[in-house]
């Protein structure tokens, strides 16, 4: 009795140990101390990230995607509304400084959208820091990002790309 105990124990033991070795990315060797101490110092980085972000989320100097997208933000709630039942795609884009960007984007949604947005920026230089999506009533993408220096794109190419790829081929044609 005590012998099947122990098996079923040793059982538990040995499965809650290969669950651990699946989560933490970095094993360097496969016996119970190595999982184990490799387990304690993944727990010890991500709560130095953690308390990274707090600490940046709490002081009053914010990183400058933080700054873009409030400043963003700000100028979507007063200047742009964008209707639910118009589904011409919509694509705001501003530069400010030297090469960042902030780009929003409202479509209808539909399969692989989001793909074929992210690979037309990469085809542009363009750099993604920062990216906000939402699925409700449509694709809503706010984008916070940062221009190659070799190869700028002015925001109105940005624009035609992203119409583009939204499906939207002629600009003029109001909705």
């Amino acid at each position: 009795k005590n012998l099947m105990a122990e098996r079923r124990r040793r059982k538990k033991l040995n499965d809650r140990l290969y669950t651990l070795r699946s989560i933490v990315p970095k094993i360097s060797k496969m016996d119970r101390t190595s999982i184990l101490g490799d387990a304690i110092d993944y727990l010890k980085e991500l709560q130095q990230r953690i308390e990274t972000v707090y600490t940046d989320l709490q002081s009053p100097v914010m990183s400058f995607a933080s700054k873009q997208k409030l400043l963003f933000e700000e100028e979507l709630q007063t200047s742009v509304t964008f209707p639910m039942e118009c589904w011409e795609p919509q694509v705001d884009v501003q530069t400010s400084g030297a090469n960042a960007i902030s780009i929003h984007m409202f479509c209808e949604q539909r399969p692989g959208l989001l793909l074929s947005t992210m690979r037309a920026l990469d085809g542009l230089g363009v750099d993604v820091q920062e990216a906000d999506i939402k699925f409700t009533n449509g694709f809503q993408l706010e984008i916070y990002a940062e221009q190659s220096t070799k190869k700028l794109a002015s925001p109105e190419e940005i624009k035609a790309v992203l119409m583009h790829t939204a499906g939207y081929f002629n600009p003029v044609m109001p909705c």
